[in-house]
């Protein structure tokens, strides 16, 4: 019997020994530090916030996604936009400000963050956060 346990349990460690690669494993490069969503009277969405590059590395070319999601989870628009300055150094922050169209069923928003050389980075404080 205890030979049958043996080889039950072999392939489970075998598949947990690999760890787990990916975003969820790394620490972040990027934190949203504050944002606003707010629905205007002109049928659009204003978008505002902070993002801080908490990583080691200067972040060239930082784009933010917001995926916007309808009541459900699911998203219903991706809506990207690029963060001034070019190179955010380690500890910077910047603003952002942007306008979109008010997306039909959309509720609340997350925030992806990627790079030309990286195009998924690790956010911390992603949301989801209330479209207002």
């Amino acid at each position: 019997m205890r030979c049958l346990v043996a080889f039950a349990v072999l392939p489970l460690l075998a598949l947990g020994a690999g760890g787990k690669k990916g975003k969820g494993s790394q620490a972040p490069q990027a934190e949203v530090v504050e944002l606003t969503v707010q629905r205007t009277t002109e049928g659009t969405v204003e978008i505002d916030g902070r993002v801080r590059n908490c990583g080691t590395k200067a972040l060239r070319r930082l784009v933010l996604r917001f995926k916007v999601l309808a009541p459900e989870g699911i998203v219903v628009t991706t809506q990207t936009g690029d963060i001034s300055p070019e190179v955010l150094e380690p500890g910077e922050e910047a603003e952002f400000h942007w306008r979109m169209k008010d997306p039909a069923r959309g509720v609340a928003l997350r925030v992806e963050a990627g790079t030309p050389n990286d195009p998924e980075l690790t956010v911390s404080n992603p949301g989801p956060y209330p479209i207002e």
